[in-house]
């Protein structure tokens, strides 16, 4: 697994709360190509990120920015399903990450270099 991917997903969540959509998008960018194999890539880099307790899941009014914490249970259940993938319209819910300070720590620091994903 390409170390350039893992780093552009989490410095997506630290810059910004970023949609699960738009982090597909980043990562065919990288890959050159829009592919269900590049989704399921990012679903596990995310549920070990969310796992490692360096993102956490929002919902959002789309337009809105009033962000509600989503269990981490119910995060669990969202990265691996298909609703929240897609751009939503104007005022729809969406689902955005942030990292924690955890987060950026880990990216700041590099510890990202002991990732192993199975």
């Amino acid at each position: 697994m390409s170390k350039k991917i893992i780093y552009k997903l989490l410095w997506s969540a630290i810059e910004d709360f970023v949609g699960l959509w738009e982090l597909h998008w980043e990562v065919n960018t990288i890959l050159k190509s829009d592919s269900y194999s590049n989704k399921e890539l990012i679903k596990r880099v995310l549920l070990y990120f969310l796992d490692a307790r360096l993102i956490n899941l929002y919902y959002d009014k789309w337009g809105d920015n009033q962000l509600q914490k989503i269990s981490q249970q119910e995060a669990i259940e969202i990265i691996k399903g298909e609703k929240f993938w897609s751009a939503p319209q104007m005022n729809n819910v969406c689902v955005k990450v942030g990292s924690t300070e955890k987060g950026e720590k880990y990216y700041n620091e590099e510890l990202i270099e002991s990732v192993v994903f199975p």
